[in-house]
């Protein structure tokens, strides 16, 4: 079989490579203070990020996937790409120095997708496009919009867990973000909002979702699906925090309540790869899907 695409044809231009890895040092230091911040973001007691770190790992993964079409890419430098990297570059310092955090990311990712374009080419980003969009889901959401999305999710978590332990024969009050049982007392703090759960599932799932095969239109659909059900899963978890509190006691309601997050993760997963299934998905990333 001969060389196919301009990746197996392409040498090595080491003055280039040079270049490239002085101009990465660079931009690396300049963003020092970002990315420090973004770390506390994912590490932090309570993270609504605590999935980021996976979300370089995919985006690589979607570009292995996307292996076959890359290799047909014609590689070829774009200045046009200078349009978007120069005042990012600009963007980025302004925003260290005024501490706008929020900007700092913007432009970050900004420099970053220039760069992919500015040295491999316009083919080349239209082959990982999703991919280099999956990568903006790293940067934490500005602070009004966080706190207003988890405002609201916590409202609706609370009012249909409050149902929802009306439905399993349960007696409760619900006065603002408390629901009152006989035994036990569930406080609906923002880090049971759900909005954590939102983020986390939404962001796994456009990864699956982009990495099975089958219908466009029924895996769009599917992605869409993930926001109730994220809603409907931490909606599960606050109710039975509350039945666990009201039968076994508040120290075994704050047992299930720290290990209860991760799990939802992981059975939001589950339903969505087992609704991949059943709309006709049969291989993820190439593999067979269970």
């Amino acid at each position: 079989m001969g060389q196919s695409g301009a990746f197996r044809k392409a040498r090595i231009d080491w003055p280039l490579v040079i270049l490239v890895v002085i101009a990465v040092t660079l931009w690396l230091v300049i963003a020092r203070p970002m990315l420090l911040w973004w770390y506390w973001e994912w590490t932090k007691p309570e993270s609504y990020y605590q999935h980021a770190p996976l979300i370089p790992f995919l985006a690589g993964l979607m570009i292995w996937h996307r292996r076959e079409a890359l290799f047909q890419c014609k590689i070829s430098s774009s200045a046009w790409a200078l349009t978007v990297l120069i005042p990012a570059i600009a963007l980025l310092v302004l925003a260290i120095r005024s501490e706008m955090q929020a900007v700092q990311s913007f432009a970050f990712l900004a420099i970053f997708s220039a760069s992919v374009w500015l040295l491999l080419g316009a083919q080349v980003v239209r082959a990982t496009r999703f991919a280099l969009a999956f990568l903006w889901l790293m940067a934490p959401l500005p602070g009004p919009v966080l706190n207003d999305a988890t405002l609201r999710t916590q409202m609706w978590s609370t009012v249909l867990a409050n149902k929802l332990l009306h439905v399993l024969s349960f007696q409760t009050t619900l006065q603002g973000n408390v629901i009152q049982m006989d035994n036990f007392n569930l406080f609906v703090d923002v880090p049971c909002s759900g909005f954590h759960l939102v983020l986390s599932l939404m962001t796994l799932s456009a990864a699956i979702l982009y990495l099975v095969d089958g219908d466009r239109t029924k895996r769009i659909l599917l992605f869409l699906l993930s926001f109730p059900l994220s809603i409907a899963v931490n909606t599960l978890r606050i109710a039975l925090i509350g039945v666990v509190g009201e039968c076994m006691g508040t120290s075994a309601a704050h047992v299930f309540h720290d290990w209860s997050g991760v799990l939802t993760v992981f059975a939001g997963v589950g339903v969505i790869l087992g609704l991949s299934k059943g709309i006709g998905c049969r291989t993820f990333a190439g593999w067979p899907l269970f």
